[in-house]
């Protein structure tokens, strides 16, 4: 036995010892990367066939193995800045973007065309190839200057569909009484736990938003591509694009059918090159390490992510809380700060949170200008740290408004007596002294008094709109009753100044505080690799244990359950899961 267990701390020593050296090795050898060498006549590949994000933190492994990957996920941010990069460079001579599945906001693909739209202002091309298009992937690509599909490849075009599901069915069949407080006649936060399909208003709510988002990406493609909208739209009724490559050709949806090897040559006459000399393909993770010239700037402009869920206390990386307002605080207080950038995009969450958030706006506000970027989602909660703000720059397909708040108290006496034979006794000294326990249902005293609470929240957030956006808490009231708006339409009601992204948002900020010359920080710090690693492999979250490119559809609704379970007190939340396919 004592042989068995000095072989066995032998081994377990001998282990750790090999990691330690192992990582020692990685952190000498592997992290300082040699910044490369653009030769003339190169061109910048981004291969796009993953998920997007607003930011991504750096991977120095993932070069040494697949098993370091994190998927094929790029950071909004490095890719917009690294497009513009690509402009000013003499040796780029233009992009291959390599597109298939994206999996992302069309908010975002709407900031990657404008900056691709940008880049063929330089008198470069933009040529893109796939084997197969999915509709996202598309959108993106009729930004180029040419597109070319694979003969055997297909091309997705068929419109927009929002899903939503409903579990009232499922709470039935368990027992579960779910009781609602809410107040907003369009905040269907709650449907899908007490009813089986969209009310009316939902229903109305969702078309509205839907078509206006439709309308601007038919409107974009038609433009880019000269093809008449009416067709467009034809085109996906029929799913007329779905098996028939030729007709992609005729009606100028591509401009032509090859294979890969012949785009590659197509590039090569391009650039014209000898007949023995090779493309020079750059790697979107090659180009970023290439440094951008600009000469630096004591005057910050301070960009602060506020991506994920609302919640109280302390947050987590893909959260929004706490940390956020710190992070206000600290650029609202630093002197070479000159203003602010605050980059949202969330659903919403816990009504308090979103009240301290607010708070720190609005008292960055008095002191320097803040300007709000709205990525895919700003709604509810998002919508409300919002409001103060000194403008407000959405794109037109950004999910916004949902002015509105619920609070949600199950109630598990049912599945507990009858699935599991478990009852519940207490003993209170006041008699409302268990109100929202899971294991009673509310009295009709208890409903009146959370009511109450949910009415005053509802008129607070009302007056932050009101006072922020210089409107009348009437008409916020009749655009607001939880109501989900698209970047267009909330641009004619007034919740936004005007349309664009991240660069809009940063030069009307630079314009705000009259500066010249400055340089960008973003806020909060990103964690490295290993941070990123151990919080991967310690969190129990379901959404934390796979890389979201992997499972994409089902990743927006694992994070939907989450965040359900994570709701404290009254709600400022985006109505259900929106899946736009």
């Amino acid at each position: 036995m004592k042989t068995f267990l000095k072989m066995l701390l032998a081994t377990v020593t001998g282990t750790i010892l090999s990691l330690i050296l192992i990582v020692f090795f990685f952190l000498i050898v592997g992290i300082k990367d040699n910044v490369p060498i653009i030769k003339p006549k190169s061109v910048l590949k981004l291969e796009l066939n993953g998920s997007i994000e607003e930011r991504v933190p750096d991977n120095p492994f993932e070069k040494y193995s697949s098993s370091f990957s994190t998927g094929n996920t790029v950071g909004l941010n490095v890719l917009l800045e690294n497009i513009a990069k690509a402009k000013g460079d003499k040796n780029i001579e233009g992009i291959y973007l390599d597109v298939s599945n994206i999996y992302a906001p069309l908010a975002m693909l709407e900031e990657v065309r404008n900056a691709l739209e940008d880049f063929k202002g330089s008198g470069k091309f933009v040529y893109c190839y796939a084997e197969t298009m999915s509709q996202s992937s598309y959108y993106l690509a009729s930004a180029a200057t040419k597109i070319y599909l694979n003969p055997q490849g297909m091309l997705e075009l068929r419109g927009l569909s929002a899903q939503v599901l409903f579990y009232k069915g499922l709470l039935d069949k368990m027992d579960i009484d779910v009781q609602i407080v809410r107040h907003g006649t369009f905040k269907s936060a709650v449907e899908p736990f007490i009813l089986n399909k969209m009310s009316e208003a939902n229903r109305l709510q969702v078309e509205t938003y839907l078509n206006s988002i439709w309308n601007r990406v038919v409107s974009n493609i038609s433009k880019s591509r000269s093809i008449d909208a009416r067709l467009i739209n034809t085109i996906c009724d029929s799913l007329s694009m779905l098996s028939n490559n030729a007709l992609a050709i005729e009606l100028g949806f591509v401009d032509s059918l090859i294979y890969k090897d012949q785009f590659e040559n197509l590039v090569h006459t391009q650039l014209g090159l000898d007949s023995a000399a090779k493309i020079n393909w750059v790697s979107l993770k090659e180009y970023r390490k290439v440094p951008i010239v600009e000469k630096k700037s004591k005057d910050k402009i301070a960009v602060i992510y506020a991506v994920g869920n609302i919640v109280d206390g302390k947050t987590e990386s893909n959260q929004v809380g706490a940390s956020t307002a710190e992070e206000l605080a600290k650029s609202r207080k630093n002197e070479n700060v000159k203003a602010v950038v605050f980059r949202i995009n969330s659903g919403g969450g816990s009504a308090l949170a979103s009240e301290v958030i607010w708070r720190e706006v609005a008292l960055t506000q008095k002191v320097k200008p803040i300007v709000v970027s709205m990525g895919s989602t700003a709604a509810s909660g998002g919508y409300y740290i919002a409001c103060s703000a000194d403008y407000i720059v959405a794109q037109p397909t950004t999910i916004t408004g949902s002015i509105g708040v619920f609070g949600v108290f199950p109630n598990m006496q049912k599945i507990l007596e009858n699935k599991f034979g478990i009852t519940v006794d207490r003993v209170n000294t006041n008699s409302s002294a268990d109100v929202t326990s899971p294991f009673r249902p509310l009295s009709n005293y208890e409903i009146v008094k959370l009511q109450k609470m949910v009415d005053e929240t509802y008129s607070t957030f009302m007056q932050r709109v009101a006072d922020g956006r210089k409107l009348t808490t009437e008409f916020v009231d009749s655009i607001g009753q939880g109501r989900v708006w698209s970047g267009v339409d909330a641009l004619n009601l007034g919740l936004v100044d005007t349309l664009g992204g991240l660069d809009v948002a940063i030069a009307k900020a630079a314009q705000l505080a009259n500066l010249k010359k400055y340089s960008i920080s973003e806020y909060p710090r990103m964690k490295d690799f290993w941070e990123e690693f151990m919080d991967a492999f310690l969190n129990t979250k379901i959404s934390s244990r796979f890389p979201k490119s992997s499972l994409y559809k089902t990743y927006l609704y694992f994070q939907y359950i989450e965040s359900v379970l994570e709701m404290k007190g009254i709600q400022a939340k985006i109505p259900y899961v929106i899946e736009i396919q």
